[in-house]
């Protein structure tokens, strides 16, 4: 059983995270703005759109989504560095059926 100073020093703690998980939450949208954009150029100019740029669109949704969960107590599981990169489907979306998503016809590989 935790006494009440180990629980101060524990949200201290992961307050610091808190803020850092918080730039990295800047940086990530940044990040997802420039593919978004990429995406779009490469379409207009192309009529198709790169496979990898929706790979790591949706691995860095997924980045984006687990902050989200971290910063609002949601999970005391902290996201990368700390854990594995995602694969791209949020945990609470792995369960779902996927029916949409990218003609193959119109991804670049």
């Amino acid at each position: 059983m935790e006494d009440r100073t180990d629980r101060e020093e524990n949200i201290w703690l992961r307050l610091v995270f808190m803020l850092l998980f918080a730039i990295a939450f800047q940086i990530a949208e940044f990040a997802l703005f420039v593919v978004a954009c990429v995406q779009f150029v490469v379409k207009a100019f192309s009529g198709r759109v790169l496979s990898q740029g929706i790979l790591f669109g949706q691995s860095l949704a997924t980045y984006i989504y687990e902050i989200v969960r971290f910063l609002t107590f949601r999970t005391n599981d902290m996201p990368w560095p700390f854990a594995p990169w995602p694969d791209g489907a949020p945990e609470d979306a792995r369960s779902r059926t996927r029916t949409a998503g990218p003609n193959p016809a119109e991804v670049v590989e």
